[in-house]
């Protein structure tokens, strides 16, 4: 570990710095970081090796000790609450920050289970569906351009870091992956007549889900080898697309184990 002089200034350039990577997503790409908020973003950060800076509440430096102990050859900066209140850009504030590198990933086309995303906007909404990704065994993820980035603050603490751990390309040309897939490709509409229930998932296979609230592009559904729904009992006539997606892979899931 190595730990640097206070930062007691929020004009310093390194708090510029972070300010707009927390904030421009084309800045995060540009420079290939991101920003973390609190202890446990931090920790998974850690643990998946991503770590770049880290940014504490000079007064909490004692909390972080063990933490600390474990970053070898991080810098570590202290800062003042002045400081901090700047880097804190969320509505629940944190007393520790940090950097970390974005790595880039590739995907196999021809054996992967994917998850194919298409203009999704809120946040909440994609980082849910990357927590249910992992949890069904799907560990990679196509997010088309347009979309809210996976490194957005608020998709970060709905995901709980759960990104690290998956294979995702952000940003991607969605007609260009389709047209390469080897496997079997599923989209999720609601006016399909085949069933998702109906279907053998048990082969690697896409599914394709769209904005919150049109669906997916003209273009994109001409790519779609199956249309599939997923049948309601009662008057709702839809779900929530983290629900829909989440049923969706589960299902994949338990045709699995089954097998």
């Amino acid at each position: 570990m190595s730990l640097h002089s206070k930062i007691v200034s929020k004009d310093n350039s390194l708090i510029k710095q972070v300010v707009r990577l927390s904030s421009d997503s084309k800045f995060r790409q540009q420079e290939q970081l991101a920003v973390v908020y609190g202890e446990h973003l931090v920790e998974e950060a850690l643990s998946s090796e991503l770590l770049d800076k880290i940014f504490i509440q000079e007064e909490y430096y004692e909390r972080y000790e063990q933490l600390l102990n474990r970053c070898k050859n991080i810098a570590v900066y202290l800062v003042n609450d002045e400081v901090m209140s700047k880097l804190n850009v969320l509505d629940a504030t944190v007393n520790i920050v940090a950097t970390i590198k974005i790595k880039p990933v590739t995907i196999n086309k021809q054996i992967n289970d994917v998850l194919i995303l298409e203009n999704i906007q809120d946040p909440g909404n994609l980082g849910t569906i990357l927590r249910a990704a992992s949890a069904s065994g799907i560990d990679n993820v196509v997010i088309s351009k347009n979309s809210v980035d996976i490194y957005n603050p608020k998709v970060l603490r709905a995901s709980q870091g759960i990104q690290f751990n998956l294979k995702i390309i952000n940003n991607a040309n969605l007609i260009e992956f389709l047209s390469e897939y080897g496997g079997d490709v599923f989209a999720l509409t609601p006016h399909a007549d085949a069933s998702l229930y109906e279907q053998d998932l048990t082969k690697p296979c896409a599914f394709v889900l769209g904005n919150e609230g049109n669906g997916l592009s003209d273009e994109t559904l001409e790519y779609i080898q199956h249309h599939i729904k997923i049948p309601m009992m009662g008057s709702a006539e839809s779900l929530n697309l983290a629900m829909a997606a989440t049923v969706a892979m589960f299902e994949m899931s338990r045709q699995r184990l089954k097998v």
